[in-house]
C-alpha cells in the first residue's frame, strides 16, 4: 500500500480522516489489533513538509472588545496578512494557504463579528473603515514594520483603505474580485445615514435572542442559497467550519453578528476614494472574477483603475474564469499568480 499517498489523503480531507479515526477506534475496541502491531513508514520530508503547511495554527489577537482570531500557515516567514469578504471568515484563504511558498507566512483573521473573533460592542454600528484600524491593531500586535497585504471583497476594499493610509507599510497589495469599495453620491448620504441608524436600533432588539437552529444538511443549502452561485457546496462547508457552530442538540446555528446585516452609518464619495487611490505606492495585483459581481458602473471602474496604475509602484489588472470566490472554490487558478507577484516585483 503507498502509505505516503494514503496518508496525506487521510490529512487533507476532514471527512475520510474522521471515519478513518472512527473505524480504527472500532477495530482497537472490537480487538482486531491485538495482534502484530502494524508499522507505518515515516513520511518523507515532501510530505513533512506539505503536511506542516496545510496544518495552520490558530491565533488570537487580544483587542478591547475581546479578540480577533485567525490562523496561520508557516509561521515565521515574510508575513501576508490574508483578509476576508463580507460574512466570510479566515478559512476563505484554506485553499491558498498551503500552497504559498515556503517562506511566505500567512495570517488569516476572522474580521470582528464574524468567525471566531468578538462582536463589535452592543450600540456600535458596523462600519467599514473601521476595519482600517483593525488591520493596524493586528501589526502592532507583531510588531510588523511592513507587510503585504491579500484581501478578497471586502477585505480587499479594506487592504486598499489600509495602504492608502499607511503606504509607508503595504509592500504589495493583492485584492481578488474586487476594484473599489462602493461609493455613495454626497446627495444621498442623509438618507442612508437614517436608514442604517434604524437598521441598528432594529438589529439590537433581537440581540441576545436565540439563533435560529438547523441541521447540517439545511444549514450548508442556506448557506449556498444566501452566496448564489458564487460557492461550492466543499467551499461552503469550509467558511461554515468558523461560521457556525453545533450546539447540544447536534443542530447548527451561525455565529456572525448581527449587526454586519446593517448599513454603514457613512461612505465615501468617489471623490474621496480616489484621493486614497492616488496614496497607494505599493505594488498591486488586483485579479477579476469572469462571473464576480460588478457594483457600480464601469466608467468609475475604469477611472480608479488608471489612478491606480499611476499610483502604485506596480500594476498588474488579471481576469479569470470564475465566480466571485474562485480563489476559495479553484485555488489553482490563481496561486500561480499570486506566486509570480510576490516573487517577481518589487525585489
Amino acid at each position: 500500500m503507498d502509505w505516503k499517498r494514503f496518508l496525506y489523503i487521510v490529512h487533507e480531507d476532514e471527512d475520510k480522516r474522521h471515519l478513518f479515526q472512527k473505524v480504527m477506534l472500532r477495530r482497537i475496541l472490537n480487538g482486531f489489533l491485538s495482534g502484530p502491531v502494524l508499522t507505518v513508514p515515516a513520511l518523507s520530508h515532501q510530505y513533512q513538509k506539505m503536511s506542516s503547511q496545510a496544518l495552520p495554527k490558530e491565533i488570537s489577537i487580544p483587542v478591547p472588545y475581546g479578540h480577533i482570531a485567525g490562523k496561520i500557515w508557516n509561521e515565521g516567514g515574510y508575513p501576508i496578512l490574508g483578509l476576508h469578504g463580507w460574512m466570510d471568515n479566515a478559512g476563505t484563504w484554506d485553499g491558498i494557504g498551503p500552497l504559498l511558498p515556503s517562506d511566505v507566512s500567512l495570517i488569516s483573521i476572522d474580521f470582528p463579528g464574524h468567525g471566531h473573533s468578538s462582536h463589535s460592542p452592543a450600540g456600535v454600528p458596523s462600519h467599514f473603515m473601521n476595519l482600517v484600524v483593525v488591520i493596524e491593531r493586528v501589526l502592532r500586535h507583531f510588531g510588523w514594520e511592513e507587510v503585504s497585504l491579500l484581501g478578497h471583497s471586502m477585505g480587499g476594499g479594506a487592504a486598499m483603505m489600509y495602504a492608502a493610509t499607511f503606504p509607508e507599510k503595504v509592500k504589495k497589495l493583492m485584492v481578488m474580485d474586487f476594484i473599489k469599495p462602493m461609493s455613495v453620491m454626497p446627495c444621498n448620504q442623509p438618507e442612508k445615514t437614517a436608514l442604517a441608524v434604524e437598521q441598528l436600533l432594529k438589529i439590537e432588539k433581537i440581540l441576545g435572542s436565540t439563533a435560529p437552529m438547523y441541521d447540517y444538511n439545511t444549514i450548508v443549502e442556506r448557506m449556498l442559497k444566501s452566496y448564489g452561485n458564487s460557492l461550492t457546496e466543499k467551499s461552503a462547508k469550509i467558511l461554515l467550519k468558523r461560521g457556525s457552530k453545533q450546539l447540544s442538540d447536534g443542530l447548527h446555528s451561525f455565529t456572525y453578528d448581527p449587526k454586519l446585516k446593517g448599513s454603514s452609518i457613512i461612505s465615501l464619495t468617489f471623490e474621496q476614494q480616489k484621493a486614497f487611490a492616488e496614496r497607494l505606492k505599493c505594488d498591486m495585483l488586483l485579479i477579476k472574477a469572469t462571473s464576480g459581481p460588478l457594483y457600480e458602473s464601469q466608467e468609475l471602474y475604469d477611472e480608479i483603475i488608471e489612478i491606480y496604475g499611476k499610483s502604485t509602484r506596480s500594476f498588474q489588472y488579471i481576469t479569470v474564469e470564475g465566480t466571485h470566490h474562485v480563489h476559495l472554490n479553484q485555488p489553482e487558478k490563481v496561486v500561480p499568480l499570486i506566486k509570480d507577484f510576490i516573487q517577481n516585483t518589487g525585489n
